[in-house]
């Protein structure tokens, strides 16, 4: 397994995310045949996918959540300052 291979599955996982998929959803929590591929490297490719979409998960919280009034705060500041 591949730095490249995993950070392709986080970016899979993030835009899922995006896409409305629940953390669920990921591909590798179901039963399929995985060509030529270790029970490790299976397991490591969930993780990335799931490590993507809390990710995202966590960042449409930061923008709807408790922070968001502060992001809401600051660009009111500099829209003072311009």
């Amino acid at each position: 397994m591949n730095i490249e291979s995993l950070l392709e599955w986080q970016e899979r996982g993030s835009k899922a995310r995006m896409l409305g998929a629940t953390a669920q959803e990921n591909p590798f929590l179901r039963p399929m045949v995985h060509d030529g591929l270790g029970r490790e490297d299976v397991q490591l490719m969930c993780d990335a996918w799931a490590f993507g979409w809390a990710i995202e998960h966590a960042m449409r919280r930061i923008d709807t959540g408790f922070y968001s009034a502060f992001l809401e705060e600051r660009s009111l500041d500099h829209s003072r300052v311009a």
